[in-house]
């Protein structure tokens, strides 16, 4: 291992409890201090999920607090007592930047009541925890109409009214407008919603939504792979986010000469050549739609692969523009059919239909299975700098009888992936950082115009 996979410092670690004193109204803060008696700490980003989530594990002797009502010394889950909404500031650093959640809008609420296990002498607890936006945006649901706009617009409006913290280079402009109904939903289900029928200025179908340590995000696949394989391509920009799997680490543990190396064998949890079978042809879909106004049918054969558009993580772009696979209007694997009513969206009378979708929909299919196609998971040494939505660079050795020297590293297992779930791990001795990696290609970058 290395040293950035040593023992972490916890310089803040602190749960807060609002108490109500006697029959009145008036509320006290209590602030308790367990940064000695914290054994275990999870913090998990995904792109699946608008909230960011955490635990921690916690072994109390008692003389932790004391208890409100009779100023007895007990444990932390049994004398403040832990009932659920209490909030937790967290800071814990390692050799790569500190995890800071200690702020107003960056702090964790622990869910409910504890698993606990007592002995004699301790009681060990577990804690879930999640983000406090996340915990807060169910008081505040989306009960008004957005006209149509942008979708990138509506979703830094309904942010914004909910009072949810995002950066504005972390919402990806759409290409396409609608208008949103809330209807009374919590705002993160109705911008997950929104996902799969936003396009991007340029590029496929196919947004994420999610939290990270900055905030909200609201980014298409498209980008995250151009502006992450842009990001790599500059190595001395990049350097931390590199790795490489090979047998065997350096001995030496009081310097950095392991951080860039993967410390277990990589699990490859999928293994797909889909994109291959979309270029031959093989994925082609059927677009059935029907104008319920002037009960008009129409009917195309289309591939969802745009060899012009598509950024993907894996080798060079191979297409042949001569196979007529591509082209074949026998040749579908699946029909999509949609009836759509003009002026539906609109405020007055109207025969335009707004945001048609099957501009979108099996566009936006077709790119979340596409980023799925190969899953792998690999443990690295701590790494703060790293947030689900970027790329990363992974060599892995090759397995052979030959000589290593003259090809070290597997150009069909090499490349560049995509970060899809993160989750940094730490104990009283060490820090590691979990991460779930997905690609839609194999092989080396292709490159970008």
């Amino acid at each position: 291992m290395g040293s950035a996979a040593g023992q972490p410092n916890y310089t803040k670690f602190q749960v807060i409890k609002k108490i109500k004193k006697g029959a009145t109204t008036r509320e006290t803060t209590k602030f308790v201090d367990i940064r000695g008696k914290v054994v275990g700490f999870n913090y998990y980003e995904s792109l699946y999920s608008p909230m960011v989530t955490a635990s921690f594990l916690e072994v109390d002797t008692g003389g932790t607090v004391e208890n409100q009502k009779d100023d007895f010394l007990g444990t932390l889950k049994d004398g403040l007592p832990i009932e659920g909404f209490e909030e937790v500031l967290v800071k814990v650093s390692t050799k790569y930047r500190a995890l800071d959640w200690r702020g107003k809008k960056r702090r964790f609420i622990i869910t409910g009541s504890p698993y606990n296990v007592d002995s004699g002498t301790r009681q060990t607890a577990y804690f879930p925890m999640i983000s406090i936006n996340a915990m807060k945006s169910t008081s505040k649901p989306v009960d008004q109409i957005y006209p149509e706009a942008k979708i990138s617009e509506i979703v830094k409006k309904i942010l914004k009214a909910s009072e949810l913290p995002f950066e504005e280079k972390n919402i990806e402009e759409t290409k396409n407008s609608m208008k949103v109904d809330g209807k009374n939903e919590n705002p993160l289900d109705t911008i997950l919603k929104l996902c799969h029928k936003s396009i991007p200025v340029k590029g496929d179908p196919g947004f994420f939504f999610y939290e990270n340590s900055e905030g909200y995000n609201f980014k298409s696949i498209h980008n995250m792979i151009k502006d992450g394989k842009d990001f790599l391509a500059n190595t001395s920009r990049s350097i931390t986010h590199r790795y490489i799997y090979e047998i065997g680490l350096k001995a030496n543990l009081d310097n950095d000469e392991n951080d860039r190396h993967v410390l277990a064998p990589p699990t490859v949890r999928r293994d797909q050549d889909q994109l291959n079978a979309i270029k031959n042809g093989q994925y082609n879909i059927r677009i059935c739609v029907r104008n319920l106004v002037t009960q008009e049918v129409t009917e195309q054969i289309i591939n969802v692969y745009n060899n012009k558009d598509t950024v993907t993580l894996g080798s060079e772009n191979t297409d042949d523009p001569n196979n007529d696979q591509l082209t074949n209007n026998n040749n579908y694997c699946r029909t999509y059919t949609f009836e759509l009513l003009p002026g539906v969206d609109q405020d007055d009378v109207s025969d335009v239909i707004s945001n048609d979708p099957s501009l979108y929909l099996p566009q936006a299919i077709f790119r979340y299975s596409l980023i799925h196609a190969q899953l792998v998971n690999i443990v690295i040494p701590h790494n703060g700098v790293l947030t689900v939505g970027e790329c990363i660079k992974l060599d892995i050795e090759n397995i052979t009888e030959g000589n290593k020297i003259e090809k070290e590293f597997n150009d069909h297992r090499s490349g560049d992936y995509l970060i899809l779930h993160l989750c940094h791990s730490f104990t009283p001795t060490n820090s590691f950082t979990s991460l779930t990696l997905a690609r839609d290609e194999y092989g080396i970058n292709r490159t970008i115009e």
